[in-house]
């Protein structure tokens, strides 16, 4: 433990350097230099916990009320761990590449500073037992992320974002207050442990406590209907934030639901069957609004919610074999989920990054003007291809693997026959739904972005983006294709937090926990042929083409003597017909201006973007709550007597209320 109270100590001390150093660059530094020794100390710390298991204990002596702070170091914590801190170092670097042409103009420390805070809220959430510390790593890390949301201050719409955020992390905040409060009257006591002796004996109070959990840890992960903060805070953040927040920062919703998980024990089976439900519909709500934004990074933002989701299916199905005794479920379900949380992190944020390109070098993330980037950005092309079939599910890649993993829990043979079965096999072809349409809208990103013509003459594209900028892209894409090729490494890194789950079923088939490592044996060969198949014949092409140069000519234009960008797709012309099938859920803003007269001057437009529903439903319900305000108000005479009077009578209300409360207390 000293080693994680060491890496503390080190960031607090990168932050303050990074506010009271003079240039940007050192303050830029000075925070990687600090998340670098942070990130060695915790790794050395974390990593026998992941390999050989077992605990780490402490506890800080505290006043009143907190009293102690129980410190706790088990294989979920040191999961997290293990890659939060080196993914934010990655983060940082990639800030100090993104946020250079604001040097001159902008004191960027408290950008650097709020990083090195992320990082030790991390230490905080993934280490404490003790409720209250809990809340201030998780309201620390949610005021940061908040701070690095509104960088752009001066923009009205920015700060709208940030603000609709912050009001939605501290609506969690209260459900977890609300779920600590509970446990608290029940326990005497704030401290995890004391938590757990509660939540394993079944009752009403705990399935209400359960509920407040999952509904706070949902708002945090973005779970729907809990998303609509994450696409605004995700477009108007900086690249290096919104990577941060979807890959690593909002993960610590994931990590509660998993401790509190860990938590109940034998959790009931209707807990499994809710979460499964839940984690379902956010998938697939969120791969629709995907296949529809034009914006780039809203686009990814929603994509987050689609990924929690498949996530969040592993967590239900490993619920359910903790509540059905079945080691082959919580096997699969655990060890999908959890490795899918590591998948999502990496190629999340190698998407991210690669945006973020994009916008270093045009200005721009609209879907409706970009085209043809790929030549001036090939890197960012390639990372950006690469991270695009990570989140499709395509082999070779991550994401395969994570979901084939839930794939096979879903399909497993110790499912129950009759109706559980009948549900998980309909929970399957959703998922497959889920992966066929986010293919579809990583094809509109990737294609409608690098490929084709610029739509758009105004829209300059500065060229390859500065080494800061792919040295973070290069070590995610490594990531991305090694837990592909190798899927036996992200077997090994999730083995420590799922085997914890494991344990609380009895060992009725020994050989059960080995499923994981059945269902993807053959995936590493498969792809390493895949693969070596790829490259016999490019070298195949590369021959056959050298014996002759190709003859040019050219291209067949179908008619058109002098084709122009404008016959090409655009991102809403691509997905108009899928959109139009759902028209339910991805409700259009439509706006257009026809030509008029027989010989027209000014060329028509036409403008399609797709809102959230639910976030147009929430403003609608507050207009017309403003509307009924306004109009009782308008109705109730002005005198000031009458005014006078009500509020009496309001006041001799709540007195009353007051004294009868009093009463039945005596």
């Amino acid at each position: 433990m000293i080693l994680l109270v060491a890496a503390a100590v080190v960031l607090l001390a990168g932050a303050g350097l990074a506010l009271v150093l003079r240039d940007n660059v050192h303050r830029g530094w000075s925070s990687i230099a600090a998340q670098a020794v942070a990130s060695v100390l915790v790794l050395a710390a974390v990593v026998p916990t992941l390999v050989r298991g077992g605990d780490l204990r402490y506890r800080i002596a505290w006043s009143y009320p907190v009293e102690s702070i129980a410190l706790h170091l088990d294989p979920l914590g040191a999961f997290f761990l293990a890659w939060s801190l080196p993914m934010t170092l990655l983060g940082t670097v990639y800030a100090l590449g993104y946020l250079r042409p604001y040097f001159r103009t902008r004191n960027s420390g408290v950008q650097f500073a709020l990083l090195d805070v992320i990082a030790l809220s991390f230490l905080m959430v993934y280490t404490v037992e003790s409720a209250f510390a809990f809340l201030l790593g998780w309201e620390i890390a949610a005021v940061s992320a908040w701070l690095l949301v509104v960088w752009d201050y001066r923009n009205q719409k920015i700060r709208f974002a940030g603000f609709n955020y912050l009001v939605s992390t501290h609506i969690g905040l209260f459900f977890l207050l609300a779920a600590f409060t509970l446990l608290y009257s029940q326990t005497g006591s704030m401290d995890f442990q004391s938590f757990a002796a509660f939540l394993q004996r079944p009752s009403r109070l705990r399935s209400i406590a359960y509920v407040l959990l999952v509904t706070s840890f949902g708002l945090k992960s973005a779970f729907f209907p809990f998303h609509t903060w994450l696409p605004r805070a995700h477009s108007a953040a900086p690249a290096h934030v919104s990577a941060l927040m979807s890959g690593v920062i909002h993960k610590a919703g994931l990590f509660g639901l998993l401790r509190f998980t860990l938590l109940l024990g034998e959790p009931e089976a209707w807990m499994g069957w809710a979460l499964i439900g839940f984690s379902a519909l956010s998938a697939v709500v969120g791969v629709l609004y995907t296949t529809a934004q034009r914006d780039l990074k809203r686009l990814l933002g929603y994509s987050s919610t689609e990924n929690v989701g498949i996530a969040g299916m592993g967590f239900g199905i490993g619920t359910l074999g903790l509540a059905w005794h079945q080691p082959a479920l919580v096997a699969l379900g655990f060890t999908g989920g959890i490795l899918h949380v590591l998948n999502h992190a990496l190629f999340k944020c190698l998407l991210f990054y690669a945006a973020g390109a994009v916008y270093r070098s045009t200005h721009c993330v609209d879907l409706e003007r970009l085209g043809g980037l790929a030549r001036r950005l090939p890197w960012t092309a390639g990372f950006f291809l690469l991270g695009a079939l990570a989140i499709s599910a395509l082999p070779p890649f991550n994401g395969f693997v994570s979901e084939l993993l839930v794939y096979a829990g879903l399909f497993d043979p110790s499912v129950p026959a009759g109706i559980p079965r009948a549900v998980l096999v309909a929970v399957a072809a959703v998922l497959a739904f889920v992966g066929g349409v986010s293919a579809l809208a990583m094809t509109r990103a990737f294609g409608v972005t690098f490929l084709g013509s610029p739509r758009d003459a105004r829209i300059h594209c500065e060229g390859e983006v500065s080494p800061l900028l792919r040295i973070p892209m290069a070590v995610h894409a490594a990531g991305v294709v090694l837990l592909g090729l190798v899927p036996a490494v992200g077997l090994a890194i999730v083995d420590g937090p799922a085997r914890l789950f494991r344990a609380r079923v009895p060992a009725a088939a020994p050989d059960a926990v080995l499923e994981p490592a059945r269902a993807l044996a053959p995936i590493g060969g498969i792809a390493l042929l895949l693969l070596a198949v790829v490259g016999a014949l490019l070298l195949v092409r590369r021959r056959l083409a050298a014996g002759a140069p190709a003859r040019r000519h050219v291209t067949w234009g179908c008619g058109y003597t002098a084709p122009t960008a404008r016959i090409q797709y655009t991102g809403a012309s691509f997905s108009a017909q899928f959109a139009d099938l759902f028209y339910a859920v991805l409700t259009a803003d439509r706006r257009e201006r026809l030509p008029e007269g027989p010989f027209p001057e000014k060329v028509g437009q036409l403008s399609v973007h797709h809102v959230d529903a639910v976030e147009k439903r929430m403003f609608e319900v507050m207009g017309e709550g403003e509307a009924l305000v306004n109009q009782l108000a308008a109705r109730l005479p002005r005198a000031p007597g009458v005014s006078i009077g009500a509020g009496l009578v309001a006041l001799s209300v709540m007195v009353a209320l007051l004294l009868a409360g009093a009463g039945g207390a005596r």
